[in-house]
């Protein structure tokens, strides 16, 4: 504690501190981070559901894989635990592709003919 000798007041150690402006921006902006990223969380959500909808409507998960991989011509397919939290607002490419996949593993029948016959691994 340190006393001002023109008034005799004391000061604590924030008040002479150059960090309590910054201390309190941070402060300040701290519920506004997490409430975003929050929200940010709850609309990938909603688009992760519209995509589980469109599948089961159109029955065409490789359709939705193509467009996926088109997508990430010019978007990241796999960003990062922290980086998709706080940036991405829809689902990643590499999620969409990945559950695509899971529904056509859940759905056989809606594979065709063609795809049902085709060989996977190739003799050589």
């Amino acid at each position: 504690m340190t006393e001002n000798a023109a008034t005799g007041e004391r000061h604590g150690m924030f008040a002479e501190s150059p960090m309590l402006p910054f201390l309190a921006v941070i402060l300040f902006f701290l519920p506004f981070f997490h409430h975003y990223a929050a929200e940010q969380h709850g609309l990938r959500t909603i688009e992760y559901e519209a995509n589980m909808y469109g599948l089961n409507a159109a029955r065409q998960p490789d359709g939705e894989a193509n467009v996926d991989m088109m997508l990430g011509e010019y978007r990241k397919l796999d960003p990062g635990p922290a980086e998709e939290f706080i940036f991405c607002d829809h689902p990643s490419g590499g999620t969409r592709i990945t559950a695509a996949m899971h529904w056509e593993a859940e759905y056989p029948e809606s594979a065709s003919a063609e795809k049902m016959t085709r060989k996977i691994f190739t003799e050589k």
